[in-house]
């Protein structure tokens, strides 16, 4: 088990590490500004046990987003770090998304493709907690985003860490009180985010106790996959480049996604709109959602218009890059789309902004 962490450890003297998860692999309230999160910790770890070894690490967490988003965004995330060694914890960002098989096929579309990239990438699962989630598992309740994810990760043989359930035994012992160990009962704090790295560099001083071995392993994928569909054509297409892009009105930024992409296109004119063409039989916004953010009407072959709303209860706290989806389920083939900034907006928000950095097609 991670024979070729070890390989590249001990015989490469250099390892990459790829996070791929929410916000609890970024670190959102970790004290010190990400500086106790359990993502630096384990990096440390690795610097310790292995001081002639090159720890280097591929940031490539978003808060508030799961593996519907990861899918699309692997590629140009994670991928292009090129890790040798990935994390992958979407489990809580997944709970209550989606069904079982949806959820399924979207992490087994990033572990296929990380395998595509690089077949001697060694991955382990993590599953952290949130009260909501205790609290469901002691009436009864399922916790289906990691029985999907399990079942993903036992099908191709993988390790998994519920660091979760330790914390949550932790909790109970304290007196049932999640604030001993959380921030606001979702992300950990110095306490809960020192329990989850321990947690996981015990697994791996077990996992990684082994001789060196003396070439790099191949990764054998099974026979089938375990999800009859698959989605390993979604990818992000930039709004600067869509194929027929028609603009009228929009103009683009120089600004980032709020750090997660280079630019977007962006007006708060109602009545201004782009349009543009896509071929898959998914897609969706990758964009801004702010306390000055509004609707858009869109339309898909000519179809009647939905209204997309690009505001959220969580707007007031500050702009974040975000996805929705406006298409699902087409037959697959080339779709035209036409986005038009609509006169209505939440009732909360202070404006009819829209910024869009790239569409998520699949």
């Amino acid at each position: 088990m991670l024979e070729n962490t070890v390989y590249c450890l001990k015989r490469n003297k250099k390892l990459t590490i790829g996070y791929f998860g929410g916000s609890i692999t970024e670190g959102m309230l970790a004290p010190g500004n990400t500086i106790m999160s359990y993502r630096i910790q384990v990096n440390e770890w690795f610097r310790q046990q292995c001081p002639e070894a090159e720890i280097r690490e591929v940031q490539a967490a978003i808060s508030g987003t799961g593996t519907q988003l990861g899918m699309h965004r692997c590629e140009d995330d994670l991928l292009k770090g090129d890790p040798d060694l990935i994390f992958i914890e979407f489990a809580v960002n997944d709970y209550g998304q989606c069904s079982y098989e949806q959820l399924a096929a979207q992490v087994e579309t990033i572990l296929r493709k990380a395998y595509a990239k690089n077949p001697y990438t060694d991955v382990v699962f993590l599953y952290t907690t949130m009260k909501e989630i205790c609290d469901s598992l002691e009436k009864g309740g399922e916790y289906t985003s990691r029985s999907a994810h399990t079942a993903v990760a036992h099908h191709y043989g993988l390790p998994m860490i519920d660091i979760g359930t330790v914390m949550w035994t932790e909790v109970l012992r304290s007196g049932g009180d999640f604030l001993q160990y959380t921030s606001d009962t979702i992300h950990p704090n110095a306490a809960g985010y020192a329990l989850y790295s321990d947690t996981i560099c015990s697994f791996l001083s077990q996992w990684l106790n082994m001789d060196t071995p003396n070439e790099m392993k191949k990764i054998v994928l099974p026979e089938r996959t375990f999800c009859p569909k698959l989605h390993m054509n979604a990818h992000i297409e930039d709004c600067t480049q869509l194929d027929g892009l028609k603009m009228d009105g929009f103009t683009v930024s120089g600004k980032t996604l709020c750090g997660r992409y280079p630019r977007y296109i962006e007006s708060a004119t109602p009545g201004d709109s782009f349009s543009f063409t896509f071929t898959g039989e998914n897609a969706g916004f990758y964009w801004i959602k702010a306390n000055d953010s509004g609707d858009v009407l869109v339309s898909v072959d000519g179809g009647e218009d939905i209204t997309v709303r690009s505001w959220d209860f969580y707007c007031p706290g500050g702009p974040r890059a975000a996805y929705n989806f406006f298409a699902e389920n087409l037959e697959y083939g080339v779709h035209t789309v036409v986005v038009r900034i609509a006169e209505t907006k939440a009732e909360e928000s202070k404006g009819t902004a829209i910024r869009i950095g790239a569409i998520l097609v699949s």
